[in-house]
């Protein structure tokens, strides 16, 4: 797959492009990847969402070994799952790799999407940053949210994209400033337009309040486990057809 996903593009949007941080709660930015991930195989026709359950359409994988480990996971249930229990216990995966959020981060960062800084704080304390990458893929993404907030697109893609910034309060981030109060506030009413933003939306923790990390770099995680759940990610940083 050479296009940039759903989810790749609202990891980019949850990073300050200056400061390289994550500008929301992790739990949120992983139930926001959910949704995501559940949005990119609607699009792909793989799957359905309808009266509140997600089922597959039974349509081929898609070859990109992230989405295909989530599509099997929607496959393996006949009648479908209940759509907010599923984004729920996919936001709560994690694999050898790490959890959701790491995963798709280490896939941004071999696509060249995001850079990678390790410093560390007081000489001590071990940190990273991940920065607007040489392939800048997070301003097309900024511009696409903005498209639809001041209603200059029809892109379904680009919608989906609104809604779930809109889900996860990131709006305020994503079109800074008191001159695009208006068309902020049209991709945060977005959210409760689709059944998948929405779902993220409920789900999600105080949403436009402070994240939970404010200030400096991401401590650097101490290790990783596994969880049963592990079918909607390979854990192994996947390929994600890595090309351009």
């Amino acid at each position: 797959m050479s296009h940039f996903t759903l989810p790749e593009e609202l990891v980019l949007l949850a990073h300050d492009p200056v400061e390289g941080r994550v500008v929301c709660r992790p739990y949120s930015l992983r139930l926001g990847i959910a949704g995501a991930v559940a949005a990119e195989l609607v699009l792909a026709g793989r799957v359905v969402v309808q009266d509140g359950k997600i089922s597959a359409t039974g349509a081929p994988a898609l070859g990109d070994s992230f989405l295909d480990a989530a599509l099997a996971g929607v496959a393996g249930r006949r009648k479908g799952h209940k759509l907010q229990r599923w984004v729920r216990e996919a936001a709560a995966v994690k694999t050898t790799a790490g959890r959701t959020d790491e995963v798709w981060r280490h896939r941004l960062v071999a696509r060249g999407a995001l850079r990678e800084e390790r410093t560390r704080a007081l000489g001590v304390i071990a940190q990273r940053r991940h920065l607007v990458g040489p392939d800048d893929r997070t301003s097309l993404a900024r511009e696409r949210v903005s498209a639809v907030g001041h209603g200059t697109t029809d892109d379904e893609r680009a919608r989906l994209l609104a809604a779930l910034v809109g889900a996860m309060g990131l709006a305020r981030h994503v079109l800074p400033g008191d001159e695009l109060f208006r068309p902020r506030s049209e991709v945060t009413a977005s959210a409760g337009q689709d059944p998948i933003a929405r779902t993220v939306r409920d789900l999600t923790p105080a949403v436009g309040g402070a994240p939970g990390r404010t200030r400096g770099a991401e401590p650097l995680a101490e290790g990783s486990g596994w969880n049963p759940l592990s079918w909607i990610f390979d854990g192994d940083g996947g390929d994600g057809g890595g090309g351009d």
